[in-house]
């Protein structure tokens, strides 16, 4: 009996032993894998993402209002005293910027290109005023928010109230980014001397 129970117990021992054999070198493995320097399975995905994003790039369209180089020419003869030329065009180096707008991985903005005029008034084949019209340079004649997103509509000549003694123009400016305007009248007499009057004001 004393011979069984000692076998028994060495039977159980051997067992006990083979199990902590195999057990142990699977642990050091264990603990081998997670001190390496690999990363988890999560960290791996950031990796990838954050990879890819990389070398994803951001297109940029640009829509342009109007869409190119646009020139309207305009020569008058105001009770054969005045001749007047003007030219209202766009400029193609300067813009306002009305709007951006993000959507997989595409930018979208949207411009309104600026305008400016050039004017040359004659009296009896005499040039007497010859003047450049932006909302650059009005900006310093009357400083307001209203001109940081300003530009020239058109100038125009105002043929109803125009006569022999004064030319009369009409300058308009937008903003085409809160839709407001500012409207100017110009008065220029036979010698070329002019007095500009604000008419409207809806900035």
């Amino acid at each position: 009996m004393k011979y069984l129970e000692r076998r028994l117990a060495w039977t159980f021992n051997a067992f006990i032993m083979k199990k902590i054999v195999l057990l142990v070198p699977c642990i050091i493995l264990l603990v081998l894998t997670s001190c390496d320097g690999r990363t988890s399975k999560k960290e791996r995905l950031e990796h990838a993402i954050s990879e890819f994003n990389k070398n994803q790039k951001l297109t940029s369209v640009k829509h342009y209002y109007p869409e190119s180089y646009a020139e309207t020419k305009t020569d008058s003869l105001i009770s054969k005293t005045f001749k007047v030329s003007i030219k209202n065009y766009t400029s193609m180096d300067s813009q306002i910027l009305l709007n951006q707008s993000v959507k997989d991985l595409k930018m979208t903005s949207k411009y309104h290109r600026s305008f400016e005029s050039e004017i040359i008034v004659t009296v009896q084949d005499e040039i007497i005023f010859k003047r450049h019209i932006s909302a650059e340079k009005f900006r310093d004649i009357s400083p307001s928010e209203f001109w940081k997103n300003a530009t020239l509509e058109h100038v125009w000549v105002n043929q109803e109230i125009s006569n022999d003694k004064k030319l009369i123009l009409g300058i308009s400016f937008i903003n085409p980014k809160n839709e407001s305007y500012k409207l100017y009248e110009m008065r220029i007499d036979k010698s070329g001397n002019e007095r500009l009057t604000l008419i409207e004001d809806h900035s």
